[in-house]
């Protein structure tokens, strides 16, 4: 059996201990170097172009698996909730979405072992990313520029956040900003969607026709282990929401305070955070029309990343 940082378990634990910037975006601009560069992907594999680039190359990490040495899914299958029930434990950490009439829960349990999982929800495409050094679940639209991408594990990361790459152009992107940052798609964007992290008690409450990934991946991993349980990470959880360039983060311990309800809006879209002190964890309701895209990250791996965005505080 290979753990997602077989070899890099030494090296991963020096990533940890390093300081994150102050603003990990450094660089606002394109940048295109006048020679080529590159940064090497593992044993057998083709070495990534950073050559166009929007990040400081020297702040890319190696050191975990190469290139899809963690194995993305590519064609997932799922199972009911009641099947799921013979595996999944209640208080086992899912991330849920929903369109249409089409809800998915995807254990983390699995994640932890993936990363990435190209996938549809009903008739929306989605990428589906789960960085288990930020806690953070994400997902995306994978279309950008009247084109579907899909996506792989690179082995590297910037500022502590996982890095993965579309197969198409073998593009770096941040899973944290959803952006290409080097490769012939720098400065590319995907479109953030709504992704709930609870428990699966509450999601199948909520949704009982959902479809589950199935622990039948077609890779041998214990998901019955969590191969980053016992390293030191600060797992302090934030909701973050994001909308129309503005970003608000909310800290799961101010949630706590003001109680199971919170209203609040961004660029001028009402919302409602419900908080489940039980279970640790915050749905997001459309208080009319839209829901925000939203997700929930380590609270210190989150705020660098958006360093403008506004910190809720209870009164």
């Amino acid at each position: 059996m290979r753990s997602p940082l077989k070899a890099g378990l030494i090296a991963g634990s020096l990533l940890l201990a390093l300081p994150p910037a102050s603003s990990p975006r450094q660089q606002d601009q394109l940048v295109v170097e006048k020679k080529a560069r590159y940064i090497p992907a593992g044993p057998g594999q083709t070495p990534f172009d950073v050559t166009r680039h929007v990040i400081r190359l020297d702040e890319i990490q190696a050191g975990g698996p190469p290139k899809n040495g963690i194995p993305a899914l590519n064609h997932p299958a799922f199972i009911t909730a009641s099947e799921a029930d013979q595996s999944l434990k209640a208080q086992d950490m899912i991330l849920g979405l929903e369109f249409g009439e089409t809800a998915k829960a995807y254990p983390v349990r699995i994640l932890n072992w993936h990363e990435v999982v190209n996938d549809e929800v009903g008739e929306q495409p989605v990428l589906i990313s789960w960085c288990p050094l930020c806690g953070s679940g994400l997902a995306y639209d994978p279309r950008a520029n009247g084109r579907r991408y899909t996506f792989g594990v690179s082995g590297l990361l910037y500022q502590q956040n996982l890095l993965f790459f579309d197969r198409e152009t073998e593009s770096l992107w941040s899973q944290l900003w959803g952006e290409a940052v080097t490769g012939p798609l720098a400065e590319t964007s995907l479109r953030l969607l709504p992704v709930t992290m609870t428990t699966w008690q509450s999601w199948k409450a909520e949704h009982p026709q959902t479809l589950v990934l199935s622990f039948h991946t077609g890779y041998k991993r214990d998901y019955s282990r969590d191969p980053y349980g016992d390293w030191l990470l600060d797992r302090r959880l934030a909701l973050v929401i994001a909308r129309n360039g503005q970003t608000k983060i909310y800290p799961y311990s101010e949630l706590k305070r003001v109680g199971p309800t919170l209203q609040d809006e961004i660029g001028g879209l009402p919302f409602t955070i419900l908080f489940d002190t039980t279970h640790q964890s915050a749905t997001v309701q459309a208080s009319g029309g839209e829901t925000p895209p939203h997700f929930v990250g380590f609270l210190g791996n989150v705020r660098p990343f958006f360093p403008t965005a506004t910190i809720y505080k209870s009164r």
